[in-house]
């Protein structure tokens, strides 16, 4: 006759527990997990008074100190993902949480989905706080200073701390783009922003953010009737600027495109070939033909676009030219670049293709409306 693996007493023929004994255990152990989560959830705990309680649910239901730290585990666990539920985890939820892991003494290997769950949930509140507080245009020194409490107190390394800043200010820099352009009071904030956490334009341009927030500044003077200075090449540009002309931008790689017409002569010829001699035929029909003429797109070149307060400069291999701005009759806009017609009876569409056809073409037409 087998023992209860419960309470130690006769189970009956071929029986491992009493029916009571497994129910009273099972229910023992969902109550232990119970008051863990509330615990962790709320926060309203004495780590002493909690391990009082569960060793005496333990005690009336067979479960050992093992059962009570697994009940201790599973409550966390749980309250991490109740917490997360709604895809959000606030600053207190943390706290509380961490503060349950820290006065339990849970393991460092305790619920690991459940920690990374939270240390990705807690990244993500972080990010998204510096990135309001990078372009917060009010009370800009009080919201940085804060951030820099918050951060003190995360558990986030200094290297990671530093990624997750750079990071946040490229998805602030996005933000402010959605309109095409940064105000001066944004790219105040987001530059004091770079000054207070020591980051330089290297480090916040990974996706090209820096580069993103400087186009959307010169888009901003260039439509206020101002010639953007933020240019930057190096050695001399290769362009032969003219008198008080002024440099604003340069792109590499562009390439050059024009739209040129083919010409093609098709004919046909109807009938019979009478033989004359050995090699020598001679048709006495007829031989028609016509012009068929259609336009297309060539690449013609690649090399350095010059876009200054006066001129659009291109310099490829085999083509080099300027063209004035009061010289261009249309400008077509690109995903990819943008286009021009030049005011000539025998012109053709010319086109750029830079990769960035939002900067480029908005950049020429504000320009050009400065003539």
């Amino acid at each position: 006759m087998g023992l209860c693996i419960h309470c130690g007493q006769k189970a009956g023929f071929l029986r491992r527990a009493h029916r009571a004994c497994r129910t009273a255990h099972r229910e023992g152990l969902e109550r232990m997990e119970a008051l863990a989560r509330k615990a962790a959830s709320t926060g309203q705990f004495n780590a002493e008074a909690l391990r009082q309680s569960l060793a005496s649910v333990a005690e009336r239901s067979f479960a050992n100190e093992d059962h009570i730290t697994a009940a201790i585990e599973r409550g966390w666990e749980r309250a991490v993902a109740e917490s997360l539920a709604d895809g959000v985890l606030t600053q207190s939820e943390e706290r509380r949480l961490r503060g349950f892991r820290d006065q339990l003494a849970l393991a460092p290997s305790t619920g690991e989905g459940a920690a990374a769950r939270l240390e990705s949930a807690a990244e993500d509140r972080l990010r998204e706080d510096a990135a309001a507080v990078a372009i917060a245009t009010e009370d800009g020194e009080h919201s940085l200073d804060a951030l820099a409490d918050v951060l003190d107190q995360s558990a986030l390394s200094s290297e990671r701390r530093r990624a997750l800043l750079a990071e946040a200010w490229e998805e602030a820099v996005a933000a402010v783009l959605e309109d095409g352009v940064v105000s001066l009071d944004e790219e105040a904030a987001l530059v004091g922003y770079l000054r207070r956490f020591g980051l330089s334009a290297e480090d916040v341009n990974a996706a090209g953010g820096h580069t993103q927030m400087v186009k959307g500044a010169v888009i901003r003077e260039a439509a206020e009737g101002l010639v953007p200075e933020r240019a930057q090449f190096d050695g001399r540009p290769p362009f032969n600027l003219m008198k008080s002309e002024q440099l604003v931008w340069i792109m590499q790689d562009v390439d050059y495109h024009e739209v040129v017409t083919r010409r093609e002569r098709r004919g046909t010829s109807h009938g019979l070939s009478i033989r004359v001699a050995k090699g020598l035929y001679y048709r006495p029909g007829m031989f028609r033909s016509h012009m068929r003429e259609w336009e297309e797109t060539v690449h013609v070149d690649s090399g350095l676009l010059g876009i200054t307060s006066k001129h659009i400069y291109f310099q490829g291999r085999r083509k080099r030219f300027r063209i004035r701005y009061d010289r261009i009759v249309s400008f077509e806009p690109y995903d990819d670049g943008f286009g021009v017609m030049r005011d000539a009876q025998t012109a053709k569409p010319q086109s750029f293709r830079t990769g960035d056809g939002w900067f480029a073409y908005n950049l020429v037409v504000n320009l050009a409306q400065q003539w």
